[in-house]
């Protein structure tokens, strides 16, 4: 009868790949430990701006707020309406509603560079005391060919745009 010979197993050889086998394990579990305080970092900053707008008792308050967890960088600010740019809320105004209201309006810009921190709100434009202006005003706001445009950046240089009332992520942001 012939005999099998016996194998040994090399223990060390069993040692060096479980070594080699636990050592990745901990490189695959601090990679995405590693990741996942990234994501928390990054979403602790995270600003949010939306439009807002009220006409109540013929007062009409149009403007933005970061309804983020962090401050929002301004990056560009524009308004396109009929294939015009503009570049603030006055000039719009001025140009499409007209310049013969004597009080009663209020505008505010935005400048690249100006950050507005979570919960600030600015109102962009503010108009009461005239019937018809506030009429004018509200149509032109609804205006579906009116387009708010807001390039803003968290801390990180994260990017976003606001197109009227949509945001979308743009990854990081040129200067």
């Amino acid at each position: 009868m012939h005999a099998c010979p016996k194998r040994f197993i090399n223990i060390e050889l069993l040692l060096g790949i479980s070594a080699t086998f636990l050592s990745l394990a901990a490189l695959v579990v601090s990679i995405f430990q590693t990741k996942i305080a990234r994501d928390q970092q990054q979403a602790s900053v995270w600003p949010y701006l939306q439009l807002i707008s009220s006409n109540v008792d013929q007062e009409l308050h149009f403007g933005f707020e970061n309804k983020g967890v962090g401050p929002a960088i301004i990056k560009s600010y524009e308004i396109l309406y009929r294939g015009k740019t503009y570049t603030s809320t006055r000039s719009l105004f001025y140009e499409e509603i007209g310049v013969q209201t004597a009080g009663g309006k209020g505008f505010s810009d935005v400048l690249k560079g100006d950050v507005f921190k979570s919960g600030e709100d600015i109102e962009l434009l503010f108009v009461a005391k005239n019937d018809t202006i506030v009429q004018k005003t509200s149509a032109l706001l609804a205006d579906s060919s009116l387009r708010v445009r807001i390039r803003y950046a968290d801390v990180y240089g994260n990017c976003w745009l606001l197109d009227r009332h949509k945001t979308t992520s743009l990854g990081n942001c040129p200067d």
